[in-house]
């Protein structure tokens, strides 16, 4: 299992509109091989900053997640979103979890 976690910034009132370009999102990664699943989470906490929202993927291995990140449906996904709304967002960190964690229970 590979895991990604993009940890976004982004202004509290923007905050909406970015959960839902995620709700609204294209889908064209739900059948790309090695996808397993997509979550996006919001902090309650607010900062002068912005709201926290991450980003949580799952794959099932590495080189799955990086073939689409490198792909046409890729680009097609992250071109949807309104240029002004990508300009607010910041990515305050990205995380990968892999070989190291296994999933023990559900």
């Amino acid at each position: 299992m590979y895991v990604s976690v993009s940890r976004l910034r982004v202004p509290e009132d923007r905050s909406e509109e970015l959960v839902a370009a995620f709700r609204d999102r294209a889908g064209l990664v739900d059948s790309v091989e090695g996808f397993v699943d997509l979550e996006v989470w919001r902090s309650d906490k607010r900062s002068e900053d912005g709201q926290e929202i991450w980003m949580v993927s799952r794959w099932d291995t590495k080189e799955h997640f990086t073939a689409y990140m490198r792909s046409p449906a890729h680009r097609v996904s992250h071109d949807r979103v309104d240029p002004d709304l990508h300009r607010a967002i910041r990515l305050d960190r990205l995380e990968q979890l892999h070989d190291t964690y296994e999933v023990v229970a559900r």
